[in-house]
């Protein structure tokens, strides 16, 4: 089954795909938003539907101490808003410390800092989607609560 992870920002959203039967997420792109995500929700619905994809994992980007702050609320009403342009499954995934984790990949990778901007985001969203396929339960049947 087709999967897609979403790394919301206020500049740039990041976005992965996934595939569940293998348990493998990649970077697919990421969107300039320009200061406000929803602009961009019909873009993303349409990447969605090209794909094929039946379950989207929206971060949640949660306090660190599991509070949701404005940041989290705005992501919520975002969700909102993507379920009601996709027919497929939209999940919310706890992205505490994503970013901070696809900086420290990108630089074991060698890769020089100034240079993280360009898919930083996108490999957030690949770790909010191997997140989400995990706790989701995606298995080879592609049903939710299945695990292969």
């Amino acid at each position: 089954m087709k999967c897609m992870g979403v790394d919301l920002g206020r500049r740039r959203i990041g976005l992965a795909l996934g595939e569940s039967e293998a348990h493998l997420a990649w970077p697919l792109r990421t969107v300039n938003v320009e200061g406000d995500p929803f602009f961009a929700l019909d873009e993303i619905a349409r990447i969605a539907r090209e794909n094929g994809v039946r379950l989207v994992a929206v971060g949640l980007p949660l306090n660190m101490d599991g509070s949701a702050g404005p940041s989290a609320k705005t992501a919520l009403r975002w969700k909102k808003a993507l379920e009601k342009r996709l027919s497929c499954r939209v999940v919310m995934n706890d992205e505490r410390l994503t970013t901070a984790g696809a900086h420290k990949e990108l630089e074991s990778l060698g890769m020089r800092a100034k240079k993280h901007m360009r898919v930083v985001d996108q490999l957030s969203a690949v770790m909010i989607l191997q997140s989400a396929m995990e706790k989701e339960g995606v298995g080879e049947s592609g049903d939710p609560g299945q695990r292969a």
